[in-house]
């Protein structure tokens, strides 16, 4: 909410809220009596001025605003506010200038017909009555300034609705006591008694939001002066209204005269302005009574008070003696400093031995000149010589006159005496204990570390029997399937060929063993076995230990090293990553059409990246997606399935810190991708 009292508006919106509601009522009961041609409806007696249909269009819209203002936080409806307010104010001074400068501008009946002003020969029938337009005109420039930053533009606006307020109560008073406005008086007469109600609510509950600006902050303050004004000024108003009436009625009869009529309405009012101030009087007297007893009983509270303070002060003597031999005695570390200056104001005997000073060499100086404490302590007492606070229980370190370091804890209290504030500090000395703190950390430290370099090498073994296991059965599966072959070939140039396929196979099968039996060695860090690895090297011995599965499908294998052709990583992992994806791409190929497999690398942002794609059977992902790279998982019925090899593979990759996925559609084939660690070519 915008507004200046925005809690007093929050408080009286339900007020708001049903003025809102009554004023659109009064301009729909308006606007229904010219849809309606019902006389009664548009000016309540038939003999009053008529709230015409331009009128009642404003009279509602003007309710409209005063429900929107409780709202007022709300862009929306804060924009729509304005524009509404914008609306009714143009329209209404619009029409005023008709009234100045004697001109139509075709607005009077632009959505109804006076059809009665026009029978009865009427000047400017439809056109609301100058009074009205004005009123209209000041309650769109108050309201649009009710939430002005500017004190001045809100005190203008709150003295623009005091005037609203005074032409609608002239107006009305006219109703009230029957006057016959002269021709030169007839501003106040044309506005409807409908209307002036509108304009005397409007103004009176729209004065509440501002209400410690114009004549009304003299009604809602708190003092004297308010409350004698709430009491006095509605006894004034009735006997004013009263009064003149019965005046009036009584020269109307003939029974006084005019100018006895002003002699008895001033003593009348005289009298009842009498009996306003005595009941004023007696509301005073009481609480001028009220204000006494409560002066009386402060004097009273004040003299216990002070023999309070007296046997307290007794109290305190005997308590300083007993505090002096406590703080000599306290086996606890005390030092007592002035927080104006810094100074040490006391220091304990505790406190002279663990840091080496005199107590002379303590008092009189500060903790900066004698160098005591570190800087954080320093900080700290800064921070309570401002009055910022004191502190429990904190960690500090100490140097003593020899400059070693003192470990405790310190804990401090702010108390004042005889207008100087102190603060005493205890500090607890917690050396020997840090000391054995620290050697279990170090020690804890090692533990952990043994514990880590452990695991590891649990992990590592573990992986090697798994590519013993593994990575094994591919070549002896070779050399059986060369055996195979070997024994179904008929002529010796096959043969021949079979049998350098033997050697090969049985070289990398070889080297394949040696390799293994050295990574069983290991004891170091396994980022130590790491070397620089050519893709298109490793990939072409794959290819040779897999020369018989080769053949046996008669596989059509593609690669594309060319964005990234190195990557620094251990050999063993590497050849084991290519030969389980590139013989599970064989080993699960389609019976309806020769194997296809790509194999391509690529560097993006600095990682290696490995794809391996084939044409083979494929995986359902949505029954599958989750058990993958499980161990002992399998997804197809093949003999060799044994639900090890994307498990190693997945294993080896994360080891190393990198990461694998894979996507497959049954029958059309499958597409594994490994992201390696950063390069370091």
């Amino acid at each position: 909410m915008l507004l200046s009292n925005h809690q007093n508006l929050r408080r009286s919106s339900f007020l708001f809220v049903l003025t809102g509601i009554f004023i659109i009522l009064l301009g729909g009961i308006g606007a229904a009596g010219w849809s309606l041609n019902i006389s009664v409806l548009k000016s309540v007696f038939p003999s009053y001025a008529t709230m015409k249909f331009n009128t009642a269009l404003c009279v509602i819209t003007s309710g409209l605003c005063f429900i929107m203002l409780i709202r007022y936080d709300d862009l929306f409806l804060k924009s729509l506010f304005r524009l509404l307010l914008v609306a009714f104010g143009a329209f209404s001074l619009i029409s005023l200038s008709q009234d100045i400068f004697h001109y139509s501008a075709g607005i009077d009946q632009l959505f109804a017909t006076d059809y009665n002003s026009i029978t009865r020969g009427l000047p400017f029938p439809g056109r609301m009555s100058p009074s009205t337009a004005l009123c209209f005109s000041l309650l769109a420039i108050s309201l649009s300034g009710i939430d002005s930053k500017s004190t001045i533009y809100k005190n203008v606006s709150q003295y623009l609705l005091h005037a609203i307020t005074l032409i609608a109560f002239i107006s009305l008073i006219g109703y009230l006591f029957k006057v016959p406005y002269s021709r030169k008086f007839s501003f106040f007469s044309t506005m409807a008694l409908n209307t002036g109600i509108s304009f005397l609510l409007l103004s009176i509950v729209a004065s509440v939001i501002n209400f410690n600006l114009g004549f009304t902050r003299f009604f809602t303050g708190n003092g004297i002066g308010n409350i004698m004004a709430r009491r006095l000024f509605p006894g004034m108003l009735a006997s004013l209204i009263v009064v003149g009436y019965i005046s009036i009625e009584l020269q109307r009869g003939n029974y006084i005269t005019p100018e006895f009529a002003v002699v008895l309405s001033t003593v009348t009012f005289l009298l009842i302005g009498l009996f306003l101030i005595l009941g004023t009087l007696v509301a005073m007297n009481r609480i001028d009574l009220k204000r006494t007893e409560a002066v009386n009983e402060c004097l009273r509270l004040n003299k216990n008070l002070e023999e309070i303070v007296l046997q307290r002060t007794r109290e305190l003597k005997h308590s300083n003696e007993k505090f002096i031999k406590i703080f000599n005695a306290n086996p606890t570390c005390i030092v007592i400093t002035r927080l104006d200056t810094g100074e040490y104001a006391d220091a304990n005997p505790a406190l002279v031995e663990m840091l080496g000073y005199t107590r002379e060499e303590l008092i009189g100086h500060t903790s900066l000149e004698l160098s005591v404490v570190t800087p954080a302590y320093r900080q700290y007492m800064v921070d309570n010589m401002n009055n910022k606070g004191f502190m429990r229980n904190e960690d500090g370190v100490f140097k003593d006159k020899n400059n070693a370091d003192k470990h405790c804890i310190v804990s401090a209290e702010l108390f004042e005496d005889r207008d100087q504030k102190y603060m005493m500090s205890f500090i607890y000395d917690i050396t020997e204990r840090k000391i054995i703190e620290n050697n279990l950390q170090d020690t804890k430290k090692s533990l952990e570390f043994l514990t880590d370099k452990l695991n590891n090498q649990n992990k590592q073994l573990l992986s090697f029997a798994h590519i013993i296991s593994h990575n094994l059965r591919a070549p002896v599966s070779n050399l059986n399937l060369l055996v195979h072959f070997y024994k179904e070939s008929t002529t010796q140039e096959d043969k021949d060929e079979l049998w350098g396929n033997f050697e090969t196979v049985i070289e990398h099968l070889n080297s394949t063993l040696d390799e293994l039996l050295e990574t069983l060695k290991i004891q170091e860090d396994i980022a130590k076995e790491r070397e620089a690895l050519s893709f298109e090297k490793t990939f072409n011995g794959i290819k040779e230990i897999l020369i018989g599965q080769i053949k046996e499908s008669n596989a059509v294998i593609t690669a594309d090293f060319s964005k990234a052709q190195e990557i620094v990583y251990p050999k063993i992992y590497l050849e084991s990553i290519m030969l389980n994806l590139i013989s599970n791409a064989l080993k699960y190929k389609s019976p309806e059409r020769i194997p296809e497999i790509t194999i391509t690398s690529d560097n993006i942002a600095g990682e290696a990246i490995l794809t391996v794609k084939d044409n083979g059977l494929g995986i359902d992902m949505a029954r599958h997606s989750e058990n993958l790279f499980g161990l002992r998982k399998t997804f197809h019925r093949h003999a060799e399935a044994k639900g090890v090899g994307l498990f190693l593979t997945k294993t080896q990759v994360e080891t190393m810190g990198g990461e694998i996925s894979a996507e497959s559609v049954v029958d059309e084939g499958s597409v594994f991708k490994i992201t390696f660690n950063k390069m370091q070519a």
